[in-house]
């Protein structure tokens, strides 16, 4: 099977059918190029619409797709990372807080330009992705990273922030910061690890079949879960420390194997 026409039938069964999931896709797609023929339809599923052209030509281009579908993924794997340290050491917050601590100002800084870069791109493309993300990292981390910066461009930041009213001036307004002489700020930090635990949680309660397990003693099912988790992101004066905890528990009432 030529590799355009794999790409290709990958694409119309991922964007064609709202109902599918990313992995029945690719499990599909490899029966197709093993066994040579696809699995058999279900006749109540919806027809199929072809693949979006401006999709095939990204992925001959760069290799990559905008899918929102895949949730952050690999926020849910740095996680467990962070998390454990090493994987012989057990599951701690002071394991997550010591690790990222390590990571230089620099780091913090060409992350806040890279998620308000993704941002500016969620606010036409997807508000509610935006929203979820801005929740965490947001003009308030930015003015106290620039508060921590020692420096002439932490004033000038805080100036140039007044005039943001857009996610594109805020890309437009972190250019050209000299970050080497500042401090860690706080507010990144618990942003980091807020926004961390948020979509580790939405990947564990939609992929991996956890529930979130009320206080009383009642189990919510999975859209009831997702729905107490959407309810908590949102929720205001809820820390990155409290949402971490949320995580934890969900973890441990489901005896998560990060391993498995």
């Amino acid at each position: 099977m030529a590799l355009e026409n794999i790409v290709s039938g990958f694409l119309s069964k991922l964007f064609g059918n709202k109902n599918a999931s990313v992995g029945d896709v690719i499990k599909e797609t490899i029966n197709e190029v093993v066994n040579g023929g696809p699995v058999p339809q279900q006749p109540s599923q919806p027809a199929q619409r072809g693949a979006d052209p401006q999709v095939e030509q990204s992925i001959a281009n760069d290799g990559y797709v905008w899918q929102s579908r895949l949730w952050r993924r690999h926020v849910m794997a740095q996680m467990f990372r962070l998390l454990h340290g090493k994987r012989d050491l057990p599951m701690s917050e002071a394991n997550y807080d010591r690790l990222v601590n390590r990571r230089m100002i620099g780091y913090t800084w060409r992350m806040i330009k890279n998620e308000m870069h993704a941002q500016a791109k969620l606010w036409h493309d997807d508000r509610e992705q935006f929203a979820e993300r801005n929740r965490w990292f947001n003009i308030g981390v930015v003015e106290d990273m620039a508060r921590n910066l020692n420096n002439a461009d932490g004033p000038e930041l805080l100036r140039r922030l007044q005039n943001v009213d857009s996610p594109e001036k805020m890309c437009e307004a972190l250019r050209n910061v000299d970050w080497e002489k500042g401090n860690k700020s706080a507010a990144w930090f618990d942003a980091y690890k807020g926004a961390g635990a948020y979509f580790t949680m939405k990947n564990l309660i939609l992929f991996h079949n956890c529930l979130v397990h009320l206080p009383m003693g009642q189990v919510l099912d999975r859209d009831a879960s997702f729905v107490y988790l959407k309810e908590l992101n949102a929720r205001p004066g809820v820390t990155g420390h409290d949402m971490f905890v949320e995580m934890m528990k969900l973890i441990t009432d489901n005896n998560f194997d990060w391993r498995g």
